[in-house]
């Protein structure tokens, strides 16, 4: 009885400093990875704050399938099975796949890391493009990725359960912040984050986010939202959280563009409503004159920024909490060339859902 009353003791304080070891591991991978992409901005001729895949410019402008978020760096993942066309094994044909486009050797940030990369195996057997599955690339591992959370991410990963981690399904561990923003009937989508921008158009990249732990990617968006008309991502009925990766839920690993690591909770203390959710972000009017900070790009077109309250919509693209924020305001929005088509949020990327619980597969 002696002994059974100690291990009762001691196991929650041993759990927690697994916790703490992991988290801690994990915190310094996405240090790694910030400061290397840090450097990849000094070489690159464009600067870009977050390394871009040659593959953002060949997308369909009318459909586009969402680059930027885990194709900067990482192994070839089985996530989205099927995604492009040809035989044989779905899972060699994924999304975030060699075979599709995206596997190692074509992820920028990996040259960074790995001096001289890694060779692109697009029309290689099915014997090397599984071998790109299987790669372990350390930095962009969490040690804590034991899967996806209950709800609040994509779909078709949380169906497959904790049997296929992040890493494995999308060959990262972790996201980078890429924030897009257009009109809610649908229209063109503008980057409201580091991705597609020069790391010297960054403001407070203190506060700015540059990656997170995948599992928490959505985090922010997850009802209520503070959009007027929004209603948020859908959660589990039963849980109604967004469970994190080292045993706090809500709480995840963020690196700045500054390239410190905070470890956060992404939940507004107070809010929570009577059905049980909370609020998970502020919004701030911008102080500036709206109209002006905005002219010379086509976001005056279908947000009604005016002077001094800037609309409604600033609720809507203006995402902050403390110590953090998405957007890179009051720095202009970056046009994509892309197009919207009013599902949602474009930041939701066709890939989580706000129509309710169950969520199906997109």
């Amino acid at each position: 009885a002696i002994i059974a009353l100690l291990i009762s003791i001691l196991l929650p304080s041993l759990q927690n400093a697994r916790n703490q070891a992991k988290r801690t591991k994990c915190g310094a991978h996405l240090r790694d990875i910030s400061l290397a992409s840090r450097t990849y901005a000094s070489e690159d001729d464009g600067a870009w704050a977050i390394p871009i895949h040659g593959r953002q410019y060949s997308q369909n402008t009318q459909s586009p399938t969402f680059i930027g978020a885990y194709e900067w760096g990482g192994k070839s993942g089985i996530g989205k099975p099927g995604f492009c066309s040809g035989s044989g094994d779905p899972e060699l044909r994924s999304k975030y796949g060699t075979r599709c486009g995206f596997g190692p050797g074509s992820r920028p940030l990996n040259e960074t890391i790995y001096k001289g990369g890694f060779e692109d195996h697009v029309n290689g057997s099915d014997e090397i493009v599984r071998a790109d599955t299987k790669m372990q690339l350390d930095v962009f591992t969490c040690a804590g990725d034991e899967g996806p959370p209950s709800s609040g991410h994509c779909q078709d990963w949380i169906n497959r359960g904790s049997t296929v981690s992040s890493y494995d399904w999308f060959g990262n561990s972790f996201a980078a912040n890429v924030f897009m923003i257009g009109p809610s009937t649908g229209g063109p989508m503008d980057s409201n984050s580091p991705y597609l921008r020069p790391i010297t158009r960054i403001p407070s990249p203190s506060r700015v986010i540059y990656y997170e732990e995948n599992i928490g990617r959505w985090g922010w968006a997850a009802r209520e939202d503070r959009c007027d008309f929004l209603t948020g991502v859908s959660l589990h009925p039963q849980k109604r959280v967004i469970e994190g990766w080292h045993g706090k839920d809500w709480t995840y690993n963020r690196s700045f563009v500054d390239a410190h690591v905070e470890f956060q909770k992404v939940l507004i203390e107070g809010t929570r409503d009577a059905a049980g959710y909370y609020q998970h972000y502020r919004f701030e009017k911008m102080l500036e004159d709206c109209a002006q900070n905005f002219s010379g790009n086509h976001y005056t077109q279908f947000f009604p920024w005016t002077n001094p309250a800037c609309g409604i919509d600033y609720r809507c693209v203006v995402i902050r909490g403390d110590g953090w924020q998405k957007d890179c305001l009051p720095t202009p929005v970056v046009a994509t060339g892309l197009r919207h088509d009013g599902q949602g949020r474009p930041s939701y990327e066709g890939c989580v859902c706000d129509t309710g619980y169950p969520c199906p597969e997109r």
